[in-house]
């Protein structure tokens, strides 16, 4: 693969999410701009109950305008490590406590700067309420394993966001 020159970088918006419009010198020596989305880095949280159950969020998002599921995610806070973020998150998202938490992969898209930390918490249990911020409404959802599988192969019903991490988590865990 030829190189990709960078030559100018400018920040375009600078609203809860910034937008970034990068030119590059392309292979065949052409100009062209991208518009990036600048997002802060989250831990993504393949979370399973002691009995097999995926612990599941629904929320609306206003992107699509509609209600969305996935696993428990959130920003990193500064000073914070990783796998602290990921224990964070998921109990003020569900009020559920992993058991054992480990890393296991680090996602990216093509048109963001965001990073998504993909862990997995197994021997989840309830230990409080949720403590969700200001801006969060969303319901917690407990599914039995045969039923997490199905909802994932469904061609329509609700949008799960989180459908790379969900089969990950289950080829690690030997549940496919």
């Amino acid at each position: 693969m030829q190189n990709w020159e960078k030559r100018s970088e400018e920040l375009v918006f600078d609203g809860w999410r910034k937008m970034i419009r990068k030119q590059f010198r392309l292979p065949d020596g052409s100009l062209a701009d991208f518009d990036i989305v600048g997002n802060a880095p989250f831990v993504s949280i393949a979370a399973f109950t002691a009995q097999k159950e995926a612990i599941l969020v629904r929320q609306y998002r206003p992107g699509p305008e509609q209600e969305l599921w996935s696993f428990p995610e959130g920003y990193i806070d500064d000073g914070e490590t990783l796998e602290e973020a990921a224990h964070r998150e998921l109990e003020e998202e569900t009020g559920y406590r992993a058991g054992e938490i480990r890393f296991l992969k680090l996602f990216q898209n093509a048109y963001s700067t965001e990073k998504r930390y993909c862990f997995l918490a197994t021997d989840c249990s309830k230990t409080g309420q949720q403590n969700l911020d200001d801006n969060e409404f969303l319901d917690l959802e407990l599914m039995e394993l045969d039923a997490f599988r199905q909802f994932l192969r469904q061609e329509d019903g609700p949008v799960f966001t989180t459908v790379d991490s969900a089969y990950l988590a289950l080829d690690v865990l030997g549940w496919l």
